[in-house]
């Protein structure tokens, strides 16, 4: 438990550390440039995400192979 809690403050501390940095040690310049590349990544992840989307729902059609026929019908046979 002591080390969920140790972890938990250091998260905390590591996200208000990056949340100082940004607002007061970056130029105006610098966060448009930050949000800028934050926008590029998270649309790079759902062009992805779409993808593998897609990837998913294709089903490619292919001939049944003689033993593979063979063994479908034994096992419809058995009544499988």
């Amino acid at each position: 438990m002591k080390r969920l809690r140790n972890r938990v403050i250091g998260l905390m501390l590591v996200a208000s550390a990056g949340a100082l940095l940004y607002r007061f040690g970056l130029t105006k310049e610098a966060r448009e440039n930050v949000k800028r590349a934050l926008t590029s990544v998270k649309d790079a992840y759902m062009q992805i995400e779409g993808l593998m989307i897609d990837v998913h729902g294709i089903t490619v059609a292919e001939p049944i192979l003689p033993n593979r026929a063979s063994t479908l019908s034994q096992w419809e046979r058995f009544g499988y």
